[in-house]
């Protein structure tokens, strides 16, 4: 069944200086361009997550920044040269939620198949 992807440990960003977690709306000047952007994106350690949504993005990423000044930072020097139209910060005061799936009756059932080879 392949349902675990794997583990990990969580690390708490503020405790590493990490006060600014954001999550950005990404428009891109020539969507053509997308794999190139998404390999770029990749580069850059402080965007942790990468979505290709609907809606009126092309791209929607989790940012963590030291702080404001640092998150403007790696948008004028690291996100801009990607060739964006256009972008929105929407920066998060504190996650309110933060949890995993349940398991549901996934628990009482056969096990064995659950971890991808």
């Amino acid at each position: 069944m392949g349902i675990l992807k794997g583990s990990q440990f969580i690390i708490d960003p503020e405790k590493i200086g990490y006060e600014t977690c954001a999550y950005m709306g990404l428009n891109l000047k020539n969507p053509e361009n997308f794999d190139e952007v998404v390999e770029a994106l990749k580069k850059i350690p402080e965007v942790v997550e990468c979505h290709f949504t609907t809606g009126e993005y092309d791209l929607f990423i989790k940012v963590y920044a030291q702080n404001n000044h640092h998150l403007l930072n790696i948008i004028h020097d690291k996100l801009q040269a990607l060739g964006l139209a256009r972008s929105v910060s929407i920066i998060s005061y504190n996650a309110v939620i933060d949890r995993p799936l349940p398991i549901n009756d996934f628990a009482v059932g056969d096990c064995s198949e659950a971890v991808e080879d």
